[in-house]
Formats: C-alpha cells, sequence, structure tokens
C-alpha cells in the first residue's frame, strides 16, 4: 500500500505541475490583451475549474506529458519520487517499480553499490550498471552536503582532487568530519569508508598529515597538562611546570598517580581540557611495560596512564609537545603506531646548561 501511495504521490505532483505551468500561461496571455477588450474578472478558482474542464477534454497523454521538474542539489534530502525522477532524467525511467518496492531515496541512492543495483534493484547489464554508476559518481561530485557536513569534509576532499567528492558521503555516514579525519587510518578509509582505489587513499592519507593543528581552545580552561613517567621524569616535569606558571600559564602535573578509575577519569578529563599536551621523554619512558594491555594491574599503573593520556591527548586534538629528555626516536622502531604519532609533533630536546632558552623554545611552541 506504501508503494501505492507513493506512486500516487509522484503522479499527482506531475499533474499538479502540469495544471500550473497551464495557468500560468493563462494569466501571461491574459495580461497581454487589449484594454479595450472586455475581460471577465474570474477568480484563479475559475480559471483552474475552467482548465481542469478543457483538460478533461485532451487525450490522457497531456496529463503525462514532459514537464521540467527541478531536482534541488541537496541530494541527502531527496525523496523517493526525486530518486524516481533522476533515474528518468538520465534515461532508465523503467527500474521505477524496483527502487519504489526497495523505497529507495536520496539517502539510499548516495549509498549505492554496483552489486545492489544487480541484486535489489534487478540491473543485470554490466554496460548499464557502469552507465548508472557513472552518473551516480557525477551527482555525488555535484551534490550539495552542507545540510549534514558542518565541518565542510567535501571542501577539503574537493582541495585534494575535486574526484574525491564522491567519497564524501560515505566518510560522513561513518562519523568522518574534518575534526576527526585526522586520526583516520588507510585501512578505515577502505573498509569503513568503502575506498577501494589505493591511489586515492594515499593522496587522502597524506594530504590529511599535512593539515594544519587545530585546537579548540574556547573551553579548554587549562594552558599545559604535563605527562611524565614517574621514575625517571618527575623532577623535570616539576621543573617545568614551575617555569610556566612563573610566566603565567594555568598547568596541570597530576602528582598522585591513583589507581582509583574515578581519580583517573578525573585526570583523563582534565588531559581534554588542555589546550597543550606536554610529554616528558626519557631513554626508558616507553619500555615493553607501555605497551601491554591497558588492564594491567597496578605495577604498571605508571606506564599504563602515560599511554591513556597520550591516547586522549590526540583525541582531543591538544597541542601535543615531546620534551626529550636523552631520548632518542629510534626507540619507536617496536611501539604500535598510536604512540609512534608522537614524533610527528614540534619537540624539544632539554639541555639542563640552557634550561631558560628550552623554556623559551617550549613557549614558542605552545597554543595560548
Amino acid at each position: 500500500m506504501h508503494v501505492m501511495d507513493t506512486m500516487c504521490r509522484y503522479q499527482k505532483n506531475k499533474i499538479s505541475n502540469v495544471l500550473c505551468k497551464i495557468f500560468r500561461q493563462s494569466i501571461e496571455k491574459n495580461n497581454h490583451k487589449s484594454n479595450s477588450e472586455e475581460l471577465s474578472e474570474a477568480t484563479e478558482e475559475e480559471i483552474t475549474k475552467q482548465l481542469v474542464s478543457k483538460l478533461a477534454l485532451q487525450p490522457c497523454q497531456l496529463i503525462y506529458r514532459e514537464v521540467a521538474y527541478s531536482l534541488n542539489s541537496k541530494v541527502p534530502q531527496w525523496s523517493i519520487e526525486d530518486v524516481l525522477e533522476w533515474f528518468k532524467q538520465i534515461g532508465f525511467s523503467e527500474f521505477d517499480n524496483n527502487l519504489l518496492e526497495n523505497l529507495v531515496d536520496g539517502d539510499l541512492l548516495l549509498r549505492l553499490t554496483e552489486d545492489e543495483l544487480r541484486d535489489d534493484i534487478g540491473i543485470n547489464n554490466s554496460i548499464t550498471k557502469k552507465r548508472i554508476m557513472r552518473e551516480l559518481n557525477n551527482l555525488k561530485q555535484s551534490a550539495d552536503y552542507s545540510c549534514i557536513d558542518s565541518t565542510g569534509l567535501n571542501s577539503f576532499l574537493k582541495s585534494i582532487n575535486p574526484e574525491f567528492s564522491i567519497y564524501t558521503y560515505s566518510m560522513l555516514i561513518a562519523g568522518i568530519n574534518t575534526d576527526t579525519i585526522r586520526f583516520i587510518t588507510e585501512d578505515q578509509l577502505q573498509n569503513v569508508c568503502g575506498i577501494s582505489n589505493d591511489t586515492h587513499r594515499h593522496c587522502i592519507i597524506n594530504s590529511i598529515k599535512k593539515m594544519p593543528a587545530y585546537v579548540e581552545n574556547m573551553d579548554k580552561p587549562y594552558d599545559a597538562f604535563i605527562s611524565y613517567k614517574r621514575s625517571t621524569s618527575s623532577v623535570l616535569a616539576s621543573l617545568l611546570k614551575v617555569y610556566l606558571e612563573i610566566r603565567g600559564y594555568k598547568v596541570f602535573i597530576d602528582v598522585k598517580r591513583s589507581n582509583d578509575a574515578k581519580y583517573q577519569n578525573n585526570v583523563l578529563q582534565i588531559v581534554k581540557q588542555s589546550k597543550n599536551f606536554i610529554t616528558v621523554l626519557t631513554p626508558n619512558s616507553f619500555d615493553t611495560h607501555l605497551m601491554v594491555s591497558l588492564d594491567e594491574d597496578i605495577e604498571i599503573l605508571d606506564n599504563d596512564m602515560i599511554r591513556k593520556e597520550i591516547t586522549i591527548a590526540e583525541q582531543s586534538q591538544c597541542n601535543i609537545i615531546p620534551v626529550l629528555n636523552n631520548f632518542s626516536w629510534s626507540s619507536f622502531a617496536q611501539l604500535p603506531d598510536d604512540l609512534k604519532n608522537l614524533n610527528a609533533y614540534n619537540s624539544i630536546s632539554w639541555v639542563h646548561e640552557y634550561q631558560d632558552a628550552c623554556v623559551n623554545k617550549l613557549v614558542k611552541f605552545m597554543i595560548k
């Protein structure tokens, strides 16, 4: 019944379009008549009745004759009727019934794959499928996604390559936007967003790496969070806190390091509320304990929290600044990918003999 109602609404809209067009033409014609000619002051309702009466005497094809159907560019909001009209305009109206049975609207249209065209819409001819997919890709490139793309993901993809806008919708429905895209992996681009082209994935990943750091400062009351390993970095971490506070910065450092879940959650919330995340690295900062599961016992609590803090800092888009105390990046060789990202940030090599210069450089890298 729902399918029949949809088809009736579809045909009713076409009839309404015809009547409105004829009505406008009639008004325009009357407006050009001579002033000397006596015109009856017919109401719009009377004119419409006259038009309906005349249409009843015309062949039925007059009702269904070709009338321009204006499709808006906001494809994600298209109705089922809009999808039917689009298929008609690209020359494939013979699939109307199958589209109606599957209730294909704008959202589903943008998600259609070749396999679904074959299995669900019944398009078995491979050439026909390619033609429809070609038209669909053109539609994706010209579509307006502003209704669901508040961060400008489509513009970012187009800046890489105009053709890449065909991936905009699949990425948006996967929860990707310009705020979260910096954390996406190539595997996710392929398996979650459906980007099968290797070259396209590489281009997108390379462009993501070149994105400027984004920090939401308005809701972050702390200027800096200092993360450190107690056994090796507590002295330097405390020294950095003093240096920064003297310069007027609001700094948080966890001196308690509790195993209490509520306390740990509060600490991680402060990471999220910090503009800058300063992590002090020493030669054994990333020993084997750091690479184990986050559910290990109290004996590795210190290393466990450091890794959690780093992960939250990256997810919260903090401005990350590693401070290296006799630390070498070569020790990153055996680390998991989520920690290897630290090598991509501006870092400070700490030299005790030149503490003021090191702090000056640190402040230069900090976001205010």
